[in-house]
């Protein structure tokens, strides 16, 4: 309706009032300079007619209202103010009916939630609506503690990696030796030159969904169903990390194995770690993860080196015969 009012306030200061128009107002050609397509120039098309039936009905809208070719533009004045109000109103309530669906269908959505899952929290839907809040609070706070540790990882692995980059620095600084620069940083010797840094472990963890479902007797009847998950530790799963030093001068392949004993003797776990091309002074870091026949911490651990085979001289690995002494 506004946009009609405002094609008759053009027509009225455009045209001369003594200039009638037709009864039927046509369509407005196009100027931009494009051909209109077969649609808009088709009189049979639905839009043309669509279009041909609203023009006809807002004409005689203004017509009945004592709107026509000859009005003043300053009659038309209050006439745009009322329609604009009246379009503001519509809007208005539009916006709010458009909350009301939105509402009407998240009742609807939760409504079918509840037929799905009547057999497994039943046929209490108010009880239905507090289990379901606390599962997605449960599923939130899980959420939350994910974030936190993805955090703790990542700043905990700067850290790691600060430190590794600091002991690098000090073990090629000049003015001390490298075996006290390596106990200073709480290397231990292993064997042949080689050098471990202190170890961490971890187990893996599993979430284990559970239901609790307590029955409350009535005279109307009633249960409570109540959801609770618990995080239990993984103790044949085990992740070690560390990092080795080779001391020697020369740079080599290193092979390093753990073990892993628990309280009377028995191994119940081992790793073995290598590291290629070990330069020397250069800490390097490793993450492994083994499986352990245990089920509950090791109890003691012991380390030893496996091969610490030098880098063939590149004289030697082109072919190079070594001069040797008959």
């Amino acid at each position: 309706m506004l946009d009609t009012l405002l094609f008759a306030a053009l027509v009225a200061v455009t045209d001369p009032p003594a200039t009638p128009e037709p009864t039927d107002l046509p369509v407005p050609a196009q100027d931009s300079g494009e051909q209109p397509s077969a649609e808009q120039t088709d009189p049979t098309s639905d839009d043309a007619r669509t279009k041909r039936d609203l023009l006809a009905v807002a004409e005689h809208v203004l017509r009945n209202e004592g709107f026509d070719e000859t009005t003043l533009p300053r009659n038309l004045f209050p006439a745009l103010v009322a329609r604009e109000a009246e379009a503001r109103l519509l809007r208005t309530r539009l916006a709010d009916l458009q909350v009301q669906l939105a509402a009407l269908e998240a009742q609807m959505a939760e409504m079918q939630d509840f037929v799905l899952d009547h057999d497994r929290y039943g046929t209490d839907f108010s009880q239905y609506r507090s289990v379901r809040r606390l599962a997605e609070q449960e599923a939130r706070r899980k959420a939350a503690l994910e974030r936190k540790a993805r955090r703790d990882l990542a700043r905990k692995q700067a850290q790691d990696a600060k430190a590794q980059r600091d002991t690098a620095a000090q073990i090629a600084s000049p003015g001390k030796d490298m075996q006290t620069t390596l106990r200073d940083q709480n290397f231990g010797l292993i064997g042949q030159d080689v050098w471990s840094g202190r170890s961490a472990y971890a187990y893996a963890k599993i979430d284990r969904p559970g239901e609790t479902i307590t029955w409350n007797p009535s005279p109307f009847g009633g249960t409570r169903v109540t959801t609770e998950s618990r995080t239990e530790i993984d103790w044949s799963v085990m992740t070690i990390s560390g990092s080795v030093v080779n001391a020697a001068a020369d740079t080599r392949n290193i092979g390093i194995a753990f073990a892993f004993f628990d309280e009377y003797g028995n191994q119940v776990g081992a790793e073995t770690v290598v590291v290629n091309n070990a330069r020397t002074g250069v800490p390097y870091p490793f993450t492994q993860k083994l499986a352990m026949a245990a089920t509950k911490p090791f109890a003691s651990s012991t380390s030893w080196v496996l091969f610490s085979d030098p880098i063939t001289p590149p004289a030697q690995a082109q072919g190079t015969t070594p001069t040797t002494t008959p």
